[in-house]
């Protein structure tokens, strides 16, 4: 197992260099820089190409490109232009409330996808699949900022349940839950109507397969089959979907942070864009980048688990 996770983990590391590469050229290509942004618009234009020899922006950009390389190897994004603190540190304190945020509706998502999933399996084709199905696919077309927005107006402008917007800290609980409420549901909700197409596909199939007219046949319940065979058998097609739905997740969270105010990583990384904090955007892409990593790393560990034939590469 040891060495198969080895084996995972080198074929992952692309998948941080190659993005980390494409971000370096094409935050260099867009209009504008971090000179214009700190000097503002009435800086001239040697004011502005002053700050850009001091920021080594006018270097080669081969020579910026090494110097990008070896700040990946250290993990040493520099100090933010702008906030003037370490970029890592600035990055570490943002992560976990967007840690919280996505776990959070990570986990909401996986329990109303599958049980919402199990229902709907065994009354298929009833009237409750039928429903069910129907919202999974307004689920699926909805975008989250839309849903967000209608969340914030209905339960926290109208009715007042819930904070309009900001955070507390887990140090009080009842006002942390409060905040992280809509967020998290919005989130989740939308992503368990995907996890609910694929589950209940699964189960379904699993379902026809002839080993469940077997155990029918030696008086196992439906409720035996379904708990103990079935959702069993479902597990690697969810958790394929899972980890690629976090890509997804990290996506809703940088529009949903900044539509909750919630100081999270994904509006930490909206604001070093609009200012074009180099060293900021650099560092913020690189922990994303890190956590697909490590996400698609436990997923394909779990593969390895439910399946010995994928570790010694004999899976059909």
């Amino acid at each position: 197992m040891l060495l198969y996770a080895l084996k995972r983990l080198a074929a992952l590391l692309p998948t941080i260099l190659v993005p980390m590469v494409l971000l370096f050229v094409l935050i260099r290509l867009a209009p504008g820089g971090p000179a214009g942004a700190l000097l503002g618009d009435e800086a001239s234009p040697e004011q502005i190409q002053a700050l850009n020899n001091q920021l080594g922006l006018n270097e080669p950009l081969w020579r910026q490109f090494i110097n990008f390389l070896g700040s990946l190897v250290r993990l040493d994004f520099g100090d933010s232009l702008f906030l003037k603190a370490n970029v890592t540190g600035l990055v570490l304190d943002r992560l976990s409330v967007t840690a919280t945020f996505v776990i959070l509706s990570m986990i909401f998502a996986l329990v109303l996808g599958l049980i919402t999933a199990t229902i709907a399996s065994r009354s298929h084709n009833g009237p409750l699949d039928r429903i069910l199905v129907g919202f999974a696919v307004v689920g699926n077309a909805i975008p989250s900022f839309w849903l967000a927005v209608m969340l914030i107006g209905v339960f926290a402008v109208q009715l007042r349940w819930f904070p309009v917007a900001g955070y507390a800290p887990p140090t009080d609980p009842i006002a942390w839950a409060q905040h992280l409420i809509l967020p998290v549901f919005c989130l989740g909700v939308l992503q368990a109507a995907e996890l609910f197409r694929y589950s209940r596909a699964s189960m379904l199939d699993s379902m026809s397969q002839p080993f469940v007219a077997t155990a029918r046949s030696l008086g196992l319940s439906d409720n035996t089959i379904q708990n103990r065979y079935v959702t069993r058998m479902t597990l690697v097609p969810i958790m394929t979907v899972f980890g690629l739905s976090l890509g997804t997740l990290l996506g809703g969270a940088v529009i949903l942070e900044t539509l909750f105010s919630l100081p999270g990583l994904g509006q930490l990384l909206l604001t070093a864009v609009q200012r074009r904090d180099y060293p900021l955007i650099q560092g913020c892409a690189f922990f994303i980048a890190l956590i697909m990593v490590i996400a698609n790393l436990i997923v394909d560990l779990f593969y390895a688990a439910a399946d010995p034939r994928i570790r010694y590469g004999k899976a059909s």
